[in-house]
C-alpha cells in the first residue's frame, strides 16, 4: 500500500504575511509580444489595469522551491547519478524534483504530479500571493523623473572577450528602497502537534532567512534583486475561526520586533505554534 501523503482534511491555516523590501533594483521580467522603436529591451512585469509593477506569486514560489530543491540536495553525494536522481522532473529545459517520500519537504509544500513513479499526486501545502506594490513607495516613485512609470532604466554591457567591444542593454528595474505586500499561507491537513507540521513550518521559515541572503527575480548575479523581508506576522486559523462570528477569538497573531531578527522571530513562534501543550 502506498504510503498516506495527504490527509484530505483541512484543520486551519498560518498566514505568514509582511514587507519586502527592495535592497537593490529589483527586474522580474515580463514577455514582450511587439518590440516598440526605443523601447526597454526587458521590461518588467505589470499590472494591466493600474500599470503599477508587481511581484508574482510564481516566481516568489518558484525560487522558494528551488532554494529547498538545493538545500534538500546539498546532503547527498555529488555525482551525474544522484543529479539525474533526485532533479527527475523535466518541464521543457528546466529540471526539479518531485518524489513519493512522504516526509521530502520540497513535495510536501510545493506539490508533485503524478506519473510512473508517483503514483498519486500530492497538493502543495503552501500558496504564494502576488506581492502589490505598497501605496508610500509607489507615491515616492512618482516623484521621481526616470522617464519610466514607477521604474528605472539600468544600462548593462556585454563584452567581447576578445576585442573588448560592448554591446549594452536596458533593463528595467524598480528601484532601490521599494516595498510590496507579501502573503504566504499554509495549509494544515494535521493538527499542529503533528512531527511534519512543526518540520514543515521550520522549513518553510527556514526558506524565507535563506530568500534574505540570495536574490529574486533576474539578474541577481549583477546586482539585482536582493530583498529582505521585514515587519513579519504569522497568524494561526484553526478551522474554528472560520465559521461564523467566532473568527477574532480564534485567530492568534505574532509580530516581529523592531529589532528582533528574522531567525530569533521564527525561533520564538515555532515555540509558540508547535510546543508542549497543542
Amino acid at each position: 500500500m502506498a504510503p498516506m501523503l495527504t490527509t484530505g482534511k483541512l484543520l486551519g491555516k498560518i498566514k505568514i504575511a509582511g514587507e519586502l523590501y527592495c535592497q537593490t533594483g529589483l527586474h522580474i521580467g515580463a514577455s514582450q509580444e511587439v518590440m516598440e522603436i526605443g523601447g526597454v529591451d526587458s521590461p518588467v512585469v505589470r499590472d494591466p489595469l493600474t500599470r503599477e509593477p508587481y511581484i508574482p506569486g510564481s516566481s516568489i514560489k518558484g525560487k522558494l522551491r528551488s532554494l529547498a530543491e538545493k538545500k534538500a540536495f546539498a546532503g547527498q553525494e555529488f555525482s551525474e547519478k544522484s543529479i539525474g536522481e533526485f532533479f527527475n522532473k523535466r518541464v521543457d529545459k528546466v529540471r526539479h524534483h518531485e518524489c513519493n517520500v512522504p516526509e521530502c519537504h520540497v513535495c510536501r509544500l510545493f506539490g508533485a504530479s503524478s506519473d510512473g513513479n508517483i503514483p498519486q499526486s500530492r497538493p502543495a501545502r503552501l500558496y504564494v500571493e502576488d506581492a502589490a506594490l505598497k501605496g508610500e513607495s509607489k507615491e515616492l516613485l512618482e516623484k521621481i523623473d526616470t522617464g519610466l512609470y514607477l521604474t528605472e532604466l539600468k544600462f548593462e554591457n556585454t563584452l567581447d572577450r576578445l576585442t573588448s567591444a560592448a554591446t549594452p542593454r536596458q533593463l528595467e528595474r524598480v528601484p532601490r528602497g521599494s516595498r510590496f505586500n507579501f502573503c504566504f499561507f499554509y495549509n494544515l491537513d494535521e493538527p499542529l502537534s503533528a512531527p511534519l507540521i512543526s518540520s514543515d513550518l521550520e522549513e518553510i521559515f527556514s526558506l524565507l532567512q535563506l530568500l534574505n541572503d540570495d536574490f529574486l527575480g533576474g539578474s541577481g548575479s549583477r546586482g539585482s534583486g536582493r530583498v529582505e523581508l521585514q515587519r513579519l506576522r504569522v497568524h494561526y486559523r484553526p478551522l474554528s475561526y472560520y465559521l461564523p462570528g467566532r473568527g477574532a477569538e480564534k485567530e492568534e497573531t505574532y509580530v516581529q520586533g523592531q529589532d528582533q531578527g528574522l531567525g530569533q522571530f521564527f525561533a520564538e513562534v515555532l515555540v509558540q505554534l508547535c510546543g508542549e501543550g497543542r
